[in-house]
C-alpha cells in the first residue's frame, strides 16, 4: 500500500511488468536478445519515463526537479504521453551516441507505457499539442481489471520465454 497522498505502488510495478513483456516480445523481431539483463534494465527506465510528469510517480519523486515544474506548466499525461515525446526521446539518445541496442528498449519500454494508459478510462493525447484524448477504456488506473491485465500479460510472457528456449534447445 502506498503512503497517504502517494501514487499506488501498483501504478508503477504494472509499468514495469509490462515494459519487461514488451521488450521481451520485440527483442527478437528486432535481433536483439531478448534477456539481456541491460536491455530489461532499459526498458523497465522507458516504461516509467513517461511519467516524469507526475510528481507523486515513482520516476517524479526521485526525479522532482524534473517532475514538478513538467507537472505545473504541461499536467499529467500531456507531451510526455504522446507520440512526439516518443520521437524526442530516440532523436535524444541517437544525439547522445547510444548505440540502437540500448535506445530500443527504452523506446519499446515507452510504448509499452503508452499502450497500457490507452487501456484506462482517462486514456492520453497520443497526437499531442492536438486537445483530442485517445482512451480504450478497458479499466481504471489501479483497478483490480488493471492488476488482472497484468498478471495475464506476465503469465503470457513467461509461458512464451519457456517456449522459445525450449525451441532453441536451452
Amino acid at each position: 500500500m502506498s503512503r497517504q497522498g502517494e501514487t499506488p505502488i501498483v501504478m508503477a510495478g504494472s509499468h514495469v511488468v509490462l515494459g519487461v513483456a514488451a521488450w521481451t516480445w520485440a527483442a527478437p523481431h528486432l535481433g536483439l536478445p531478448s534477456l539481456n539483463p541491460a536491455a530489461i534494465a532499459l526498458a523497465t527506465a522507458g516504461a516509467l519515463l513517461p511519467d516524469i510528469d507526475h510528481p507523486g510517480s515513482w520516476v517524479g519523486r526521485r526525479l522532482r526537479w524534473i517532475s514538478r515544474p513538467l507537472a505545473a506548466t504541461i499536467g499529467h499525461r500531456g507531451v510526455t504521453h504522446s507520440l512526439f515525446a516518443v520521437l524526442a526521446c530516440l532523436v535524444f539518445l541517437r544525439w547522445q551516441g547510444w548505440s540502437r541496442a540500448a535506445i530500443d528498449p527504452v523506446v519499446v519500454g515507452y510504448l509499452s507505457h503508452l499502450a497500457a494508459d490507452l487501456l484506462t478510462t482517462r486514456g492520453l493525447r497520443l497526437s499531442w499539442p492536438s486537445p483530442q484524448r485517445q482512451a480504450i477504456g478497458l479499466c481504471r488506473t489501479g483497478s483490480l481489471t488493471e492488476s488482472v491485465i497484468v498478471v495475464g500479460v506476465a503469465i503470457s510472457t513467461g509461458a512464451h520465454v519457456l517456449q522459445f528456449h525450449r525451441a532453441i534447445g536451452l
